[in-house]
């Protein structure tokens, strides 16, 4: 048989880790993909979380483990996306975190990436999805 003939699925696991973006989950967790953690620099294990008020920006940058509030980049389970725990941050300032959003991860300057967070009314603009129907019995 020609095994040319056949179109093989890659998964979709090449394709997320080949982008670098930063994914805020319900209340300030954030998921860096490995392009993103790559974009901290090499051997970064910590990083230290900070925000800009004026253009809503949240940033990153690799810290030596120990330093003032820093936080460590966790593994999530077998992935190569790597876990920060944002929730003080976010809540220090107030920033509301009410569903999972990805964001493409941008390069800031001084080895800080991260991304802009949206003012609230453009989080509210977004299109709902449609109420789930509810089940009925069957008699």
């Amino acid at each position: 048989m020609n095994t040319s003939i056949f179109q093989f699925f890659e998964g979709t696991d090449s394709e997320s880790t080949a982008v670098a973006k930063i994914t805020v989950r319900r209340g300030g967790i954030l998921v860096l993909t490995q392009k993103a953690v790559e974009m901290l620099g090499e051997g970064v294990t910590h990083v230290q979380v900070g925000y800009d008020a004026k253009s809503r920006a949240i940033g990153l940058r690799g810290a030596e483990p120990g330093t003032r509030g820093c936080y460590r980049l966790r593994q999530q389970g077998k992935s190569v996306s790597r876990l920060v725990d944002g929730k003080r941050v976010f809540g220090h300032h107030a920033l509301a975190a009410e569903k999972a959003r990805s964001f493409p991860a941008q390069e800031f300057g001084d080895g800080v990436i991260g991304f802009t967070f949206p003012e609230p009314a453009e989080l509210a603009e977004e299109p709902a999805k449609a109420p789930a129907r509810a089940r009925t019995a069957k008699k």
